[in-house]
């Protein structure tokens, strides 16, 4: 369960991770389990990452339990040094977690807020870590001059 406080930061937290993402000025990666070869499909992931001054990170992913689908997002400390087999653990600063579509509603309206907020945040990490808007604009390039 979140705190009244912890979801007021992470709306905060959210917003500006927003603004800087549409302005291009933060750029996110997808996460990727160690094992899988860097020239993976990233096209079904479902958590990103963008690193902040140095030792910290956001993240913010979508999972399901059963029917639903939970929102999550963190903000961790970590090692900028620490390595596979270097043992430094990570440590969450901030970490909230909210249902996307909950049947029921939401308890608050923090909690509403923040559900949109993460939803936007999601779908502008992936389109940042997939470049998607490169390829787009790849695409329009393309069919603007086989168009004439």
């Amino acid at each position: 369960m979140n705190s009244s406080i912890e979801i007021s930061e992470a709306v905060k937290l959210a917003r500006k991770l927003i603004d800087r993402t549409r302005e291009g000025r933060l750029p996110w990666e997808a996460n990727l389990l160690p094992m899988m070869a860097p020239h993976t499909d990233l096209s079904g992931a479902t958590a990103f990452t963008t690193t902040l001054e140095g030792n910290l990170k956001a993240k913010v992913s979508i999972s399901r339990l059963g029917q639903d689908e939970q929102l999550a997002f963190s903000l961790i400390e970590f090692d900028p040094r620490a390595t596979l087999l270097t043992s430094a653990a990570d440590k969450e600063v901030l970490s909230v977690s909210v249902e996307k579509d909950p049947s029921f509603g939401y308890d608050t309206v923090e909690d509403k807020q923040l559900a949109g907020l993460l939803i936007d945040l999601y779908k502008l990490a992936r389109r940042s870590a997939l470049k998607i808007d490169g390829s787009v604009e790849k695409a329009l390039s393309y069919l603007d001059r086989i168009a004439v």
